[in-house]
């Protein structure tokens, strides 16, 4: 595949164009687990120029979608279910304990952008790519620990959310785990209005381990 030409659409992508395009190949299955990502082939590939590739590859791993061997280069990275778990273990700790300055930092103002962060996910969940629903996903939990007091308890729930994967290409592999992702933004936003620091918290753990809400902890504290 020969290069796009300068004026065309293709060469004309942005970075962020590019990242949307390597995670759907991803997603897709055209890029394999373990597949080396070779700054040449995927310039041929999307039809744009080196740098632009080099930025959609360091974009993407900032967000912890592609990995980065030093000396070798950039390659789709292989799913390990045990790190997933043991990372949502701690994340689960961390946000549960930065749950109570989310109920009293929170504003009705807060809480309204945070609805509309919610809505923003369905509508990637429904309409948008899979790097849409990355982002979008990315932009409510920012938001959530923004409240958080403690500037460095933040720094580590941002970090983890991004770590070895906490967001991974393929998350949210079926239609069904995607809406479970969509309510329970929209539960967590739930709780927080009501001020109900309990909830909050099983609705922390439930939305990062995917497993429902025991029925006691639903009832408002």
């Amino acid at each position: 595949m020969s290069t796009a030409p300068k004026d065309s659409p293709a060469a004309r992508q942005s970075p962020d164009e590019i990242s949307q395009q390597i995670v759907t190949d991803i997603n897709k299955g055209v890029l394999g687990p373990g597949e080396w990502l070779k700054q040449i082939d995927l310039e041929k590939r999307y039809g744009c120029t080196r740098i632009k590739v080099r930025d959609a590859l360091t974009n993407l791993h900032s967000k912890r979608l592609v990995e980065h061997i030093p000396n070798r280069g950039y390659r789709v990275p292989h799913p390990d279910p045990t790190r997933i778990r043991q990372v949502g273990e701690v994340r689960a700790l961390l946000e549960s304990h930065a749950a109570a300055d989310v109920i009293d930092q929170a504003t009705e103002a807060d809480i309204a952008e945070l609805r509309a962060l919610a809505e923003a996910f369905k509508e990637a969940a429904y309409h948008g790519s899979s790097f849409a629903q990355i982002e979008a996903n990315y932009a409510f939990h920012a938001k959530l620990y923004s409240f958080c007091r403690n500037d460095v308890l933040r720094e580590m729930m941002l970090d983890l959310r991004q770590r070895g994967p906490a967001a991974p290409v393929g998350q949210w592999q079926t239609m069904d785990q995607l809406l479970k992702a969509t309510q329970g933004h929209f539960d967590l936003v739930d709780a927080i209005e009501k001020r109900d620091l309990p909830l909050l918290k099983a609705r922390i753990t439930s939305h990062i381990s995917g497993m429902p809400v025991p029925l006691e902890d639903e009832t408002p504290s």
